[in-house]
């Protein structure tokens, strides 16, 4: 990998838990909801807020890609049924992505993207919605691409090439980190990109195709891409 002169990064379950994150953001909503809306949070629960937001993502392939508008709409349907205005979902929105980034990085995290972006240019590139913009360590960043700007999530080789072209460098200068052996490992190889699988809970590779390389973490990370200097 000495060839490698930028990083693209997947976010979620690679720099930080989502779920634990999710978890507490839908249960602080649904507490919102119910300081502003006592009969929709008497209706809706926060499983069955979740569960609404699952069905749109079902049975909305037009924006099933982009995380925020899909859950938006689950909240638009939420306040019609109970005969409020589905405009009001916009706010809720914006409470809830408030909330979506209140991430506790891994231990890791930091000093590795300090280490990493003094060599390397680094994007995001993640199907979440979490925006390094709005998080402390958003200036180690060049810049990132969601599926909701490339229109298509991972693994669909379009978001991979988007990232080249943010970082302004051909597939095979780009290495992707991330956690998901399908949609960051054999997507980022599909699209010509070197990958690294960030297997933090030790589990077994089970597909043909392998990644470049395999860390349990982003200081495992640092020190092999030193040694291929």
């Amino acid at each position: 990998m000495k060839h490698i002169r930028g990083i693209s990064l997947d976010l979620d379950d690679t720099l930080w838990d989502v779920w634990s994150v999710i978890r507490r953001a839908e249960v602080a909503l649904h507490q919102h909801i119910q300081a502003r809306y006592p009969d929709v949070a008497s209706r809706y629960d926060a499983d069955a807020i979740r569960d609404l937001r699952n069905q749109i993502v079902e049975t909305r392939p037009d924006i099933a890609y982009d995380l925020t508008e899909s859950r938006r709409v689950s909240f638009a349907l939420m306040l019609e049924s109970c005969g409020h205005d589905p405009e009001d979902s916009h706010a809720l929105m914006a409470y809830f992505l408030e909330l979506r980034h209140e991430v506790e990085l891994f231990p890791d995290v930091q000093p590795a993207l300090e280490a990493l972006s003094a060599r390397y240019d680094v994007i995001a590139l993640s199907n979440g919605n979490a925006d390094v913009g709005r998080l402390p360590i958003g200036p180690l960043f060049k810049g990132q691409v969601n599926a909701a700007s490339a229109g298509v999530k991972k693994p669909d080789s379009r978001i991979f090439q988007a990232g080249c072209e943010q970082l302004g460098m051909d597939p095979e200068a780009v290495l992707h980190v991330g956690d998901h052996p399908i949609e960051d490992v054999l997507g980022a190889k599909d699209a010509g990109l070197s990958a690294v699988w960030v297997n933090r809970t030790a589990a077994p590779w089970t597909h043909p195709q392998k990644p470049d390389a395999e860390v349990q973490n982003m200081a495992e990370l640092v020190t092999l891409l030193e040694s291929v200097r």
